[in-house]
């Protein structure tokens, strides 16, 4: 079985039965790529699954420690099972990569990192019990809690038992701002639960000490630490100048997901509007808590502590243990959390559905039109027939252009979207062109039997990767209720240079972020492949948001000696969001594509500079996995 880590939270997928270049989407929202091949590993030179397959390599010797097995990996190094031989007790412990400990910033934050866990002690703190140098790796050891993390449980949760973890993990802050440390990653991957029920924060790798006598910052002004789906608003827009407050707007994310099983996005419905029963105290708490300035959030944790504990009955210092769940409720919450949305559209259903569960011990279900009725313990869950994918157009789009001679042998191209002569070869998805837009809704993985391929290309225009831009204005937007779910599917906007083994694109993915990422052959044979959020040594910034309603994209290559200088934009920055020095695209040539991946997608005022090229001989339109 071939598997692949998360790079955020090391959970472990499956990942033999997908094309290289493929993305995962894991259950943390964060969504990867299935690297082309054991060659093409991370930078660390590591693969799963064995001693040697880690940056450690087996040579590791943390004195008085037994390095046992990996845990998991993240930005900050690799977390390993241990046995502390003078007590025989099991410890974890996260070592550094020797590559980035050769990096005097990264070697100070790893200092500070153990030193701030170390000035923590508390209940629900994962504690530090020792910190070192062995040869070129840093490591420190920390107590080892068996359990599993809140993502995991997270489906299993009640509303009091999600309260009683909420509180936990405030009690946890609480002890934090006391010594004036910010978390600023905390998610559910870093909320540890053991086997009684008792939440210890884990992970404090990211943190900032703000000292009333002193303004150092480690962390870059430019780069927005954290994961972005539980990250203060604030924080996307400054990593450096947050506090406390980023991360009890954390805690209110984790806390609404725990209570409705989704994260609040946009206007959200309060969480006693999708659960119903709820006390409608947790609304103003969760209010209090995800408000946009931090301002107007509580200004303590120890305030949120308060919050909680008057909703939460005979709390113990410690909060009492979950209450375990039999398999069968197990299956009935997770089943109510998919379904809970299509309940909540159905009014008087949903409160029939939770009177009759009063009314009578027996398992019961209900009639629905022609559709499926199925019964999960004593609550009802209807399920609606879904729609079908939208149809493949797998045909021709002519559309509008004007093509116009620049000095040095460019052109600039402008297309738009309404009748012409400019031919546009469009594949899987529905594409039309509607109001001066090219629209187009994708979804599923039928390809009429061929290769999926969500994109539409200019096809029969080449330009050279010397010297090129494109940009467009795009939107990119959910699907919508009634389709079938699909585990770990792809969702992206995206502008493309690319032909059959050849890609350069910027992928708008909603939940995640803006990304520019890469694929191609150089002419000595090695395949390069990557994108910007797995950069560590030339990362710009983390992820950008994809931004809400229609926004401008730009997607620039450039020759610069023995190879080309991509970058990508947002909306006119004069500063592009990720670039990449890529030896060996020079003299390359490619079509201009717009792709869209199980999601609703509009494009207009396309325009491209640049060199035209001739086809290349070897190369003929086709596609390659996106990155």
């Amino acid at each position: 079985m071939t598997t692949q880590d998360c790079p955020n939270c090391a959970r472990t997928h499956e990942v033999g039965s997908l094309q290289a270049g493929a993305e995962v989407s894991c259950a943390c929202g964060t969504r990867f790529l299935v690297r082309a091949s054991r060659a093409a590993a991370p930078p660390t030179g590591a693969e799963e699954g064995t001693l040697e397959s880690t940056f450690v390599g087996g040579t590791l010797a943390v004195p008085g420690y037994e390095l046992l097995r990996v845990l998991g990996r993240g930005g900050m190094g690799e977390v390993w099972l241990a046995r502390q031989m003078s007590l025989g007790r099991r410890v974890a412990v996260k070592v550094l990569p020797p590559r980035l400990a050769k990096d005097p910033e990264f070697v100070q934050r790893f200092d500070k990192e153990a030193t701030a866990l170390a000035t923590l002690s508390h209940p629900h703190i994962v504690q530090i019990i020792d910190r070192g140098v062995a040869g070129e790796h840093y490591y420190f050891v920390m107590e080892y809690v068996e359990g599993r993390s809140l993502r995991d449980v997270m489906g299993e949760l009640s509303p009091p038992e999600a309260l009683r973890v909420a509180l936990q993990v405030a009690r946890a802050l609480e002890c934090a701002q006391e010594k004036d440390i910010i978390h600023r990653d905390l998610k559910p991957e870093n909320i540890l639960v053991d086997g009684r029920g008792h939440v210890k924060v884990a992970d404090f790798g990211l943190a900032g000490i703000r000292r009333p006598d002193s303004t150092e910052r480690l962390t870059a002004t430019s780069v927005a630490m954290g994961t972005l789906n539980y990250m203060a608003p604030e924080q996307r827009r400054d990593a450096k100048n947050v506090d406390g407050r980023a991360d009890l707007f954390s805690l209110g994310v984790m806390l609404y997901e725990m209570l409705t099983g989704e994260v609040p996005v946009g206007r959200f419905r309060l969480p006693s509007e999708r659960v119903p029963g709820l006390d409608k105290r947790v609304d103003a708490v969760v209010e209090r808590l995800l408000e946009t300035e931090p301002e107007a959030r509580p200004a303590r944790a120890s305030e949120v502590c308060r919050m909680l504990e008057a909703l939460v009955s005979n709390v113990s210092s410690t909060g009492p243990a979950l209450e375990p769940l039999s398999p069968e409720r197990s299956r009935l919450r997770s089943g109510w959390r998919r379904v809970r949305a299509a309940l909540s559209v159905m009014g008087g259903l949903a409160v029939l559905a939770y009177g009759v569960r009063g009314l009578s011990d027996t398992p019961v279900g209900l009639p629905w039109g022609e559709d499926k009725r199925v019964v999960l313990g004593r609550l009802v869950r209807v399920v609606p027939s879904p729609k079908p994918w939208p149809a493949n157009t797998n045909g021709d789009l002519f559309v509008s252009s004007v093509l116009e001679e620049l000095a040095d042998g460019r052109v600039r191209l402008g297309v738009d979207f309404v009748g012409g002569e400019e031919n546009v070869n469009a594949h899987a998805g529905t594409w039309t062109l509607e109001d001066g837009q090219l629209h187009a809704i994708q979804g599923g993985n039928d390809a009429g039997g061929g290769q999926l391929i969500p994109r539409a290309y200019l096809a029969r225009r080449y330009f050279s990767s010397d010297d090129f831009s494109a940009e467009v204005l795009m939107s990119a937007s959910a699907l919508g209720r009634g389709y079938p779910e699909e585990a770990d599917a792809q969702h992206y906007a995206e502008l493309s240079f690319r032909v059959t083994g050849l890609q350069v694109s910027v992928y708008a993915i909603p939940g995640t972020g803006m990304r520019l990422s890469w694929r191609y052959t150089t002419p000595e044979g090695r395949d390069v492949v990557g994108n910007s959020a797995q950069e560590v040594v030339d990362l710009v910034q983390d992820e950008t948001p994809v931004p809400q309603g229609t926004f401008r994209v730009k997607l620039q290559l450039k020759r610069k000696k023995e190879g080309v200088e991509v970058a990508a934009y947002l909306n006119g920055e004069s500063e592009p969001f990720a670039h990449k020095y890529l030896e060996g695209l020079q003299g390359r040539s490619a079509k201009v594509a717009l792709g869209c991946r199980n999601l609703v997608c509009s494009f207009d005022d396309l325009v491209v500079r640049g060199l035209q090229a001739q086809k290349e001989s070897d190369r003929s339109l086709a596609e390659t996995p996106p990155e």
